[in-house]
C-alpha cells in the first residue's frame, strides 16, 4: 500500500482468506486489519470487507522528526532549508531533560485505578491539583484559597483567558521589551496598543514604567518575573515593590507570568506574594519542569477576577483535562520530583557557563549574564542582514530565534534568543565560526 503496488480502492482478502493464505489464526488476521485501519492504510466497509485506503496527505514541511521548534518562527522554515540539527533558539527543554520517568510512573499509577472520573469535571479544574498549587503558594508566602486558582491548558490558555477577561480593543497595555512572543501576539490580536518597557538586569525599567503610566491610562502591565524569556534576568525585590507602588498609584493591573520559578536555584520573590494577589494576576505552568506535552497551567487571580476567568474557560473549552491534571498531581507528589528539579537546575547552570563562554569567545555580545535558567539574549556580529542570517542558519541546520519576534514594535534588532540547553554542543559554534569566516573574507 505504501509502496503504491496496491491501488486505492482495491478490495483486500477477507479475514478468513488472509488467515488461510498467510498461515495464521483468524484472530491474528483480524488484528492486522485493525492495525492497518487505525493507521489509515485500509478502509473497513461494513458488509463489504476491507479496501486499500486513498493516499495519505503529504506531511507538512517542518523540522526533522524529534526536533522541537518555537511555533512562532517554525513557520518561517522555507522549502530549501535542511533538517534542523540544533534548535538554538527554542522555547523549551530537550526531551532528555524532561521528567519522563516521573510521567511514566504516574501513567502506570493512574492505569491501576478503577475510575478516572466521568463527565467534563469542574471548570475550575481538578480540586486536588488546585489544593496542591494553593499549598505551594502558601509555602512561598501567598495566602490564597484554592477557589482563587483556575487550572488551564498550559500557561498559553491562562494568558489568553486573562487577555480576554481584562482587556478590550483600544486599551493600552505595558509590556516588557523584549518580551514573550505569544503574549505579544495575544495582545495584538485583542486589538490593544502596546507600550514597551525596557528589560534591565534587575527587572523592568521602573523609570520608563513610571513615565508611561504618567503619560496615559494603561490598563495592565505584563511581566515575566523569574528567569525572563528571552533575557534570562529576574526581577529583584526593590524593583518589584516599585512596580506595585506604581500600579497602586495609577490603578493598573499586573499580569505576572512566572512559569520559570522552579528553575531558579534561589527563589525569586514574585509580585503576587508581595501584593497577595490584590492587583496581581499570577500565571504559572508545569511545562518547563515536567514536559510540554502535559498542557497544565493555572491562574491565581484577585477574588473579583477569578469568576470571569472561569466563565470564559467554560464558554471556550467547558473544562480542562482532568485526566492530565490528575497525572500532573501524581508527578508533583512523587518523592523523586524534587531531585529532578535539583538535577535540572544544575544542568542549566552548567550549560549557562559553557554556552556563555562559547558565545563570548566568538564575539557574541551578551546583554546579560544570568547564572541560571534557559535563555540568553545575545547580539550576533555579522555583515549579513537578520533575514539572510536566519536563512543561512536554517540551511546549515541551525534554527535561530530572531529578536524582532520579542519586540513589542516588531522592529528588527541584531539580538537573538539562545536556549542554552540546546546550544551546549558543537553545531552552533561551527555555524558561528563559518559566519565569522565569511565576514573576514568579505
Amino acid at each position: 500500500m505504501v509502496s503504491g503496488e496496491l491501488a486505492a480502492g482495491m478490495a483486500l482478502p477477507s479475514v478468513r482468506r488472509l488467515a488461510r493464505e498467510q498461515g495464521v489464526s483468524t484472530f491474528t488476521a483480524a488484528e492486522v486489519y485493525n492495525l492497518l485501519t487505525a493507521a489509515g492504510l485500509v478502509e473497513a466497509r461494513r458488509g463489504s470487507g476491507y479496501f486499500v485506503a486513498g493516499a495519505p496527505p503529504p506531511a507538512p514541511l517542518g523540522p526533522a522528526p524529534g526536533v522541537s521548534a518555537d511555533a512562532l518562527w517554525e513557520r518561517r522554515l522555507e522549502a530549501h532549508a535542511q533538517p534542523i540539527l540544533v534548535d538554538a533558539g527554542g522555547g523549551w527543554l530537550p526531551e532528555a531533560w524532561q521528567f519522563g520517568t516521573g510521567v511514566r510512573s504516574a501513567l502506570r499509577s493512574l492505569a491501576r485505578e478503577e475510575a478516572h472520573g466521568e463527565g467534563y469535571g469542574s471548570p475550575l479544574g481538578h480540586a486536588g491539583l488546585r489544593s496542591h498549587f494553593a499549598t505551594q503558594l502558601r509555602g512561598r508566602g501567598l495566602a490564597l484559597s484554592a477557589d482563587r486558582i483556575v487550572l488551564t491548558q498550559g500557561a498559553s490558555q491562562a494568558l489568553d483567558l486573562v487577555v480576554r477577561a481584562l482587556l478590550e480593543p483600544g486599551d493600552v497595555v505595558a509590556v516588557e521589551d523584549p518580551g514573550y512572543p505569544p503574549t505579544l501576539e495575544l495582545l495584538r490580536e485583542r486589538g490593544v496598543r502596546l507600550v514597551g518597557i525596557p528589560r534591565l538586569a534587575n527587572g523592568p525599567d521602573t523609570d520608563a514604567l513610571a513615565a508611561a503610566l504618567a503619560g496615559e491610562r494603561i490598563r495592565a502591565f505584563f511581566t515575566n518575573t523569574t528567569l525572563q524569556n528571552p533575557t534570562g534576568t529576574s526581577t529583584d525585590v526593590p524593583v518589584a515593590r516599585r512596580i506595585l507602588e506604581l500600579a497602586e498609584q495609577h490603578g493598573t493591573l499586573i499580569v505576572e507570568d512566572d512559569i520559570f520559578a522552579d528553575l531558579a536555584p534561589v527563589p525569586v520573590m514574585p509580585l503576587a506574594m508581595l501584593d497577595q494577589c490584590r492587583r496581581v494576576v499570577y500565571v504559572s505552568s508545569i511545562s518547563k519542569t515536567i514536559s510540554p506535552t502535559l498542557r497544565v497551567g493555572y491562574v491565581a487571580a484577585p477574588a473579583e477576577i477569578a469568576p470571569r476567568l472561569v466563565r470564559l474557560k467554560t464558554l471556550s473549552a467547558l473544562a480542562s483535562s482532568e485526566l492530565s491534571e490528575r497525572l500532573v498531581l501524581d508527578v508533583l507528589t512523587q518523592p523523586h520530583y524534587r531531585r529532578h528539579l535539583e538535577s535540572l537546575r544544575r544542568r542549566l547552570a552548567a550549560s549557562q557557563a559553557n554556552v556563555q563562554a562559547a558565545l563570548l569567545a566568538r564575539g557574541v555580545e551578551l546583554a546579560f549574564r544570568p547564572a541560571a535558567g534557559m535563555f540568553l539574549w545575545g547580539r550576533l556580529r555579522s555583515r549579513e542582514s537578520v533575514g539572510k542570517l536566519w536563512r543561512t542558519a536554517a540551511d546549515a541546520g541551525v534554527l535561530l530565534a530572531p529578536g524582532e519576534l520579542f519586540r513589542p514594535d516588531a522592529k528588527a534588532t541584531p539580538y537573538w534568543r539562545f536556549n542554552v540547553a540546546h546550544c551546549d554542543g558543537g553545531e552552533l559554534g561551527r555555524f558561528l565560526d563559518a559566519v565569522a569566516e565569511r565576514d573576514r573574507r568579505a
